[in-house]
């Protein structure tokens, strides 16, 4: 499953799972190579292709489709040959179009031994027919700055998805056909039609249910399995949400209420979240937020369901998870930056999702196992979340989706080893499903990771991936498990009032300064004070490049339409420094670029504006004031 957003704020439902048509494999599967229809990512060797088959393999004479299709090359000049198969959550997750975002910092520790395959789903992304609709995103953008009720939004969003329902029959697409079974046969013709004997699927979130019904229908050739962030075929999802929305809001509260800085900074977090939710459902507070694909400002209307969805949609986000008490009092005391910075990266994953798939998938293996009267009175259960709950049962009854067979709804039981991954802070798939999905593994091996969200070997965490990467070495052996141990909670961020500056010495750079103790070094002179990437100071030399051409360069590389204006002067050590002050995506910046021996010198510091006076003060002028050019 994908983030999601459900709120008057962001209608839309964007969750989790497939099932249903079976049929032969292979019959019609062939695979032709093809250019890549996405960016490459820097310091990739990438093969992509197209492999069509059946749409729907109960009529092995009617129309085919096209799976784009994309193989990733190993780092080693002798890689194994089982390569590991991605399988991107959503349903409907679009995991070709986030390549060029997200490879590099997600997947490629995956290549240190084995080629790894990306491609994107039946009806999805830029695999032919994608099922996407327009009409949701549409409906999302213009809604935004709309104070709706819980039903408003629902009616609103019906009738874009019936829109989008009638397009997608009217061009020809079997919505019924579009199911997990069919895509387990996808990936087992895919299999091979590439010609391996065997592979490993590492399946997050709707992935590992697509994962897991393919260990059951096409077994042959699969030589382990990684589960990550866990979604059972047996489980009834939507009548689930509520309870694991609140189970993990409890941890969040809980946890802030363990740390003793979380507890001083924001006392009584609990009563102040739910306090905000009734104050913005009765007073909305309206701000602007930025889309960082497009760079789009809209105005946004944050009422109290909006707010619950924001939560839920950051509990996601192991990077976010640290920053939400902090979030949760600037709300109150009417500080949105870092919410509309978020927001607006939320805003963004709408754009990655094909939702007709997830509603050909959800209708046909979900809501058909439950009724309209159990998912109410999975609502009723907990009504302080009432308007976090999304009413897809109408929506289900005209999608026209395959109703799947009640093996569908059926735990899948196996001896493949299987690593079964859970994130203590996971809203949507929480770690007792993880538990769930182990009971009939026979050789699986569980583990569940404090201070994480959704996704954890995927989440900047050393330890979920160093066990993923060892279970892959030898998935008959249980990992070493004691990184897990050494894990705590959330290290809970609070507004900084000091910051300690150390000494350094870079001599590739050739420069000499100061930076901030204990922040992140990403690179030499790069430096950020928490993986979320809110806070960060930024300090470079550029031999041979003028100061005026250096300014060129970085207004480019900023996105800037022109060069900003000169707002000030620092002289230090020799080195005289414009100084300029402009936003960039909702986050404010400070800018320094000086000339010397022919080398351009820039720092750069970016942070929310409500901070941006203290980070001036005791971070920007004191490395400007520090910076020293040396001998290389």
């Amino acid at each position: 499953m994908k983030k999601l957003v459900i709120s008057c704020v962001l209608v839309l439902a964007l969750m989790a799972s497939l099932v249903a048509g079976c049929g032969k494999a292979g019959e019609q599967a062939e695979f032709e190579s093809a250019e890549c229809r996405f960016e490459i990512p820097f310091g990739q060797t990438v093969e992509c292709g197209y492999l069509t088959v059946p749409e729907d393999r109960s009529q092995p004479d009617g129309p085919t489709i096209r799976l784009h299709v994309a193989i990733f090359k190993s780092h080693s000049d002798n890689p194994a040959p089982d390569p590991i198969v991605y399988l991107e959550g959503g349903p409907g997750g679009k995991a070709l179009e986030s390549v060029p975002f997200t490879f590099n910092e997600r997947f490629d520790p995956f290549l240190a031994d084995r080629d790894l395959i990306i491609f994107d789903q039946r009806g999805v992304g830029y695999s032919e027919p994608a099922l996407d609709c327009p009409e949701i995103i549409d409906l999302t953008y213009n809604i935004l700055d709309q104070d709706l009720s819980p039903e408003e939004s629902v009616a609103l969003s019906n009738e874009a998805i019936c829109s989008c329902h009638d397009r997608l029959v009217s061009e020809g697409v079997n919505l019924a056909a579009y199911n997990s079974a069919e895509s387990a046969a996808d990936l087992n013709d895919l299999r091979l039609a590439l010609g391996y004997e065997e592979w490993n699927l590492f399946g997050i979130s709707y992935g590992t249910r697509l994962a897991l019904t393919a260990m059951r229908d096409f077994p042959e050739g699969i030589r382990s399995v990684i589960l990550d962030s866990s979604y059972p075929l047996q489980i009834n999802l939507y009548a689930e949400i509520p309870v694991n929305f609140d189970r993990a809001l409890d941890v969040l509260l809980d946890g802030c209420m363990a740390d003793s800085t979380c507890r001083q900074a924001f006392p009584e977090l609990e009563t102040v979240f739910y306090q905000l939710v009734d104050e913005l459902n009765d007073s909305p507070a309206t701000f602007s937020v930025t889309q960082p694909l497009t760079d789009e400002t809209y105005d946004v209307l944050m009422n109290g369901d909006g707010l619950i969805g924001f939560v839920f949609q950051s509990l996601y986000s192991t990077e976010i998870i640290p920053w939400l008490p902090k979030i949760l009092f600037d709300v109150r005391d009417g500080i949105y930056d870092t919410l509309a910075i978020l927001m607006g990266s939320f805003l963004a994953d709408v754009e990655f999702m094909s939702d007709g798939m997830y509603y050909s998938v959800q209708c046909g293996e979900e809501v058909h196992f439950s009724t309209p009267e159990e998912l109410a009175a999975a609502c009723e259960a907990y009504p302080e979340l009432e308007g976090f709950c999304y009413g897809i049962s109408a929506i289900c009854d005209t999608w026209g989706a395959k109703e799947a067979d009640p093996i569908e709804n059926e735990p899948v039981s196996s001896d493949i080893p299987t690593l079964v991954l859970a994130g203590q802070y996971d809203p949507i798939t929480p770690p007792a499903w993880g538990e769930v999905v182990a009971e009939t593994l026979s050789n699986r091996f569980y583990f569940e990771f404090p201070g994480v969200g959704h996704g954890a070997s995927v989440c900047g965490e050393e330890c979920p991936l160093s066990i993923a990467l060892v279970f892959l070495d030898d998935p008959t052996s249980e990992p070493n498990g004691l990184c897990v141990a050494a894990m705590s909670g959330p290290d809970f961020f609070g507004l900084e009032t000091e910051v300690a500056l150390v000494p350094f010495t870079d001599e590739t750079l050739g420069i000499s300064g100061v930076a901030p103790a204990g922040w992140e070094e990403l690179s030499p002179g790069m430096y950020e004070r928490s993986a979320l990437g809110l806070v960060a100071i930024f300090q470079q030399a550029a031999p041979g490049i003028g100061a005026d051409d250096l300014l060129q360069l970085l207004t480019f590389q900023l996105g800037l339409d022109e060069v900003p204006e000169r707002v000030g002067s620092r002289e230090a050590n020799d080195l005289n420094w414009s100084l300029y002050e402009f936003e960039v995506q909702g986050l404010s910046i400070d800018l320094a670029v000086a000339e010397g021996d022919w080398t351009g010198y820039f720092i750069l510091l970016h942070c929310t504006a409500s901070e941006r006076d203290f980070y001036y003060t005791h971070v920007y002028l004191p490395v400007i004031d520090a910076l020293t050019p040396i001998e290389r």
